[in-house]
């Protein structure tokens, strides 16, 4: 009977470890709304190094045809749902949580020539049913 509970005790345990929060991404945008970045980053005036400086080196980095670079950012945080934790639930599990992408396109002399921050809802579902 102890070797029951025992394991039983160590699989939850294993499982609440493996479906706590995830973090990806760049944490710099982590408490970043599109009105403090519009603080922050002007049109014309705040240059590539200074957006480094701020915010760490971009996830992505393109060119446009013209040859103009692109910066690009992204954070996504995910919570399980309190339905995760039920032992034995390998039916449905599901996390909820916000991504945040910022995409920044620099002019000929690495300014800011224009910048867009958006904020979606985001969902991760997995399972057997799912």
């Amino acid at each position: 009977m102890n070797k029951l509970i025992l394991r039983t005790l160590v699989l939850v345990v294993g499982i609440s470890i493996l479906s706590g929060c995830s973090t990806i991404g760049n944490e710099s945008l982590s408490n970043e709304s599109p009105e403090s970045i519009g603080n922050k980053i002007h049109e014309g005036v705040t240059s590539k190094q200074q957006l480094i400086s701020m915010l760490g080196a971009p996830m992505e980095t393109t060119f446009t045809d013209g040859g103009l670079e692109v910066l690009t950012y992204k954070y996504k945080r995910l919570m399980p749902r309190a339905q995760n934790f039920i032992p034995y639930n390998i039916i449905s599990q599901v996390s909820d949580g916000k991504k945040k992408e910022l995409v920044i396109l620099l002019d000929e002399n690495s300014l800011v020539k224009k910048l867009v921050m958006n904020i979606t809802d985001t969902q991760k579902r997995w399972g057997v049913i799912e």
